[in-house]
């Protein structure tokens, strides 16, 4: 694409006069009518109206069209120019589970954002089933899932495991966690997220499944946010317990007889890219890191029967 033709385009779509935009771009207004034509033929349409008389460019509807094009293209260009000018840099894009962005996420942010040399990240947030698709087709670097899977070119490690509590809203809370027998609680107030399949296995083994709960989530974030009243509770991972008390007036109670720990697990493509191997090493370091602190120094007194 023209780079010169669309730099003129944009100035005069902007300032809808040839004689303003070549005052913007420090050219003459036969340079920038000069390159206005060389993109109309380069792209075989015609972008503006002409004739006698008008005092501003007006677009053609084949113009207005072309103006979201031109954009992208003038974006992807500066960028361009930008990563070729800076040289070799680190980058790395990774995919976190709603239900660990306020657990190991802060601190990992934290650590990496404070990395020098600098890495640049491209953070998202997605479901574990999308995370396995998004590092097949290097969408991202890194991601993690509550799912483990067989997948051709895909790396499945366990990250870390932690237990599966119940958290409920309380006006008073307890100073110490108390535990409960699944039995106590009435499915009919719990706001619910399937965690996993054996998370799913063991509920159902706990509360007939035909019995409607409150509500269902497909985010950690909501199910929190949805805890309003007293008698209303959700189970979730422990760090995600914790960081909601942290935040609000919640109660954390453990169960007698609890569902699977749930487990996280990291993926990366078997075949990563060369510009990324580097900071995948200085993620792992930094991952490694974070979990021995957030989990290995978390001590948490399971109270008895």
């Amino acid at each position: 694409m023209y780079n010169r033709g669309i730099e003129a385009f944009l100035a005069v779509v902007r300032t809808q006069n040839i004689s303003k935009a070549a005052e913007q771009l420090h050219l003459s207004q036969t340079t920038v009518s000069k390159r206005l034509r060389v993109l109309e033929q380069e792209v075989t349409t015609v972008l503006f109206e002409r004739g006698k008389g008008l005092k501003t460019i007006r677009l053609t509807p084949a113009g207005e069209n072309f103006v979201a094009l031109a954009e992208r293209w003038d974006l992807l260009f500066r960028e361009t120019q930008v990563a070729l000018s800076s040289g070799p840099h680190l980058s790395l894009s990774i995919l976190m589970l709603d239900s660990i962005v306020s657990s190991i996420f802060p601190a990992l942010y934290t650590a990496i954002s404070r990395h020098e040399p600098k890495i640049q990240l491209n953070v998202v947030t997605s479901h574990s089933v999308e995370a396995y698709e998004e590092v097949d087709r290097r969408h991202v670097n890194v991601a993690f899932s509550q799912l483990e899977r067989n997948h051709p070119n895909v790396i499945v490690s366990p990250c870390y495991s932690e237990p599966m509590v119940v958290l409920k809203l309380a006006s008073t809370p307890f100073l110490q966690p108390v535990l409960l027998h699944p039995g106590e609680l009435d499915r009919s107030h719990e706001l619910y997220v399937r965690w996993s399949t054996s998370f799913q296995l063991w509920h159902d083994k706990m509360w007939d499944p035909s019995m409607p709960c409150m509500a269902q989530f497909d985010t950690a974030r909501l199910l929190v946010l949805g805890l309003q009243e007293t008698e209303q509770w959700a189970i979730m991972p422990l760090s995600l317990a914790i960081a909601s008390q942290k935040m609000g007036n919640y109660t954390m109670f453990f169960l007698s007889d609890p569902p699977p720990d749930r487990i996280v697990y990291k993926l990366t493509h078997k075949q990563p890219k060369s510009s990324t191997i580097a900071s995948l090493k200085i993620f792992d370091h930094y991952l490694e890191q974070v979990i021995k602190s957030e989990f290995e120094g978390l001590i948490v007194h399971q109270p008895k029967l």
